[in-house]
């Protein structure tokens, strides 16, 4: 904690206190803004002032104790940040109606936010509860992750934990978005335009910008163009590895694709596009578009129809069965970020595609048999095909 009420019941803030201090400021005592227990002033020679609870004390806060030296600098940077900006900010203000301590309190005209700079995984139902007591008060609630916003990088691919994802947001003109604050760089870092490869690894865009830029970091430009080849070689491996290490018993996915007479590696190439809101299936997209062309578009012809209530259904079958599961995020509250939402993207881009036209509002007529490969050659080709025309068309773009 960086705050503290002292003798006289006056909250005091370390934030721009010396690392050194008195006998008489050592000695002097602080209570807990939230339970009123008497707090330690710690002020070594290598941790950032600090003040702690006692062993013995019964905060509804210890939770969050003892707190890490990046959690601690990072909360000073961020409030130094905010204040500069001129906002009105108050860190570690205690919301007594709801017994929560954000790390960060501002007001800017007639809304309040709540900035949580959250440097360790939390739970989602934790994380959940936190962020719907925000949202009762009317507060809107912003995280940042303490570190890299995300788990592994390789070029223009990277690997998020479940800890990620949870705290993943979409945005209207980024897409799927994370942000971090690294207090070592004074560099925060975002990962936007999220698209699913696996359900870890994803292609998106990364951007780095220093703390104290006087624009507003949350209107950088944006590259609308993704590495579409690396996108494609990513299936390619994540599929090989599928097979050659998969478990035929419990790998519901190479079950049906064996138990189907299909071969994983020559399924047709509308399996497995990257779609903006592919992340809300947990699985990847080759998996549920899979689902999809052979529960629906298999041995359709060209003039017949289908409607997109039909596909919702048979999608729906999967999901009782297990065979799909739907991914949770809980600080998107936008009641359309559905996995129907997914589902329809998909079969807009197969109409983009020119494998489908439109005739309704839930209505779609064949235009293109969608054929299996002949080998893997006519495989590739097929693929190469379709990706030339998804980067011609700009379709690879989540914040469309």
């Amino acid at each position: 904690m960086l705050t503290a009420l002292n003798q006289e019941g006056k909250l005091v803030s370390l934030v721009h206190t010396p690392k050194t201090f008195t006998k008489q400021e050592r000695s002097s005592f602080f209570y807990c803004p939230a339970c009123k227990e008497p707090l330690i002033l710690k002020a070594g020679k290598i941790r950032i002032p600090h003040f702690a609870h006692k062993r013995e004390a019964n905060c509804s806060f210890l939770f969050a104790e003892p707190e890490s030296p990046q959690h601690l600098l990072g909360k000073k940077h961020l409030y130094t940040h905010y204040k500069r900006q001129g906002l009105d900010v108050h860190l570690e203000y205690y919301l007594s109606e709801i017994q929560q301590r954000p790390d960060l309190f501002v007001k800017k005209e007639n809304q309040a936010y709540a900035i949580e700079y959250q440097c360790s995984p939390l739970s989602r139902n934790r994380l959940k509860e936190r962020t719907d007591g925000y949202r009762k008060m009317g507060i809107l609630p912003i995280w940042i992750i303490g570190g890299p916003p995300y788990k592994k990088r390789k070029n223009t691919s990277y690997e998020l934990s479940d800890f990620h994802w949870s705290l993943s947001r979409h945005n209207a003109h980024s897409g799927l978005t994370l942000l971090s604050y690294l207090p070592e760089k004074k560099n925060f870092q975002q990962l936007s335009q999220i698209t699913a490869i696996t359900s870890t690894k994803v292609v998106a865009l990364f951007h780095e910008f220093p703390l104290f830029r006087t624009n507003n970091s949350n209107h950088f430009p944006i590259d609308p163009k993704h590495d579409t080849l690396n996108w494609l070689n990513e299936k390619r491996n994540w599929l090989q590895n599928k097979v050659y290490y998969g478990n035929l018993v419990s790998d519901l996915f190479l079950k049906e694709v064996y138990a189907t007479g299909n071969n994983p590696f020559l399924l047709p190439e509308i399996c497995g596009i990257p779609l903006p809101h592919a992340h809300l299936f947990y699985e990847p997209p080759m998996v549920w578009q899979f689902y999809i062309y052979y529960d629906c578009l298999r041995g359709l012809a060209v003039g017949q129809k289908i409607s997109l209530k039909w596909v919702k259904q048979k999608l729906s079958t999967r999901l009782n069965k297990g065979s799909i599961t739907i991914r949770e995020f809980p600080l998107d509250f936008d009641p359309q970020h559905t996995w129907e939402r997914a589902m329809t993207e998909y079969f807009f881009m197969l109409t983009i595609l020119e494998y489908f036209s439109k005739i309704g509002e839930d209505l779609f007529v064949m235009e293109k048999i969608v054929k299996i490969p002949k080998n893997i050659e006519d495989m590739h080709a097929k693929e190469n095909a379709l990706f030339r025309k998804i980067t011609v068309h700009n379709l690879f773009n989540p914040s469309q």
